[in-house]
């Protein structure tokens, strides 16, 4: 009888685990690109609900400023504000049933935008926009008035910032400026910009006056 045991063929220990080592990396490869396309796609999906919310947000304050007459601290123009009451003139433009409330909450680079309809912003719940970089994004331009120069919007209500009874006789207007960022560093942040005119509102105030 012939003894074949010679002839049998398998691995040693050392070919078995230089095997697992080289598996066990290429598995670690496609594992790790894997999660990082997973991570990417959430994050762009992230980037993009929050654009979306922004728009929709300025888009909601553009229909109800339109419709507005005046907010509820006109004394305070040219002045970045985080919280804007709308007044109404279903309510002869002063506080009332119909009054609007929109607010920024939060800190540390990170604010959201919420709404109320209410004459103040406790309470609110409905949350239109976030990952906001600043809290200040109201601006309220008064009646028959314009800025100075194109950086002195904000800069109080001083002479040197803002002039009034110019004879433009252009409508009261509230400045909204969201700049939205998921990461701080990013330098694709998403930023919406605009100046709402209140369609109700009056076009001039008395003489020398800035609000009415």
């Amino acid at each position: 009888m012939t003894d074949r045991r010679s002839d049998e063929e398998g691995y040693t220990l050392i070919e078995l685990l230089v095997v697992m080592v080289i598996l066990s990396i290429v598995v670690g490869g496609i594992v790790t690109l894997f999660a990082s396309g997973l991570n990417s796609e959430a994050d762009q999906n992230r980037r993009f609900q929050a654009q979306q919310d922004g728009r929709i947000a300025l888009d909601k304050l553009r229909r109800e400023i339109h419709g507005a007459c005046s907010i509820s601290t006109p004394n305070t123009y040219n002045t970045a504000l985080s919280t804007v009451t709308i007044y109404y003139s279903s309510d002869n433009c002063a506080s009332g049933s119909h009054s609007v409330t929109w607010c920024t909450t939060g800190g540390s680079g990170r604010y959201a935008l919420y709404r109320i309809d209410a004459t103040s912003c406790a309470g609110a719940t409905a949350k239109f926009a976030d990952y906001l970089t600043s809290g200040t994004i109201f601006t309220y331009l008064p009646p028959n008035s314009h800025l100075v120069t194109s950086t002195s919007l904000g800069q109080g209500t001083g002479a040197g910032a803002i002039v009034t009874q110019d004879g433009s006789s252009t409508l009261p207007r509230l400045h909204v400026d969201m700049n939205l960022q998921l990461k701080a560093g990013l330098v694709d942040g998403y930023r919406v910009v605009d100046d709402i005119a209140f369609r109700n509102g009056p076009r001039a105030c008395a003489t020398g006056v800035a609000t009415c």
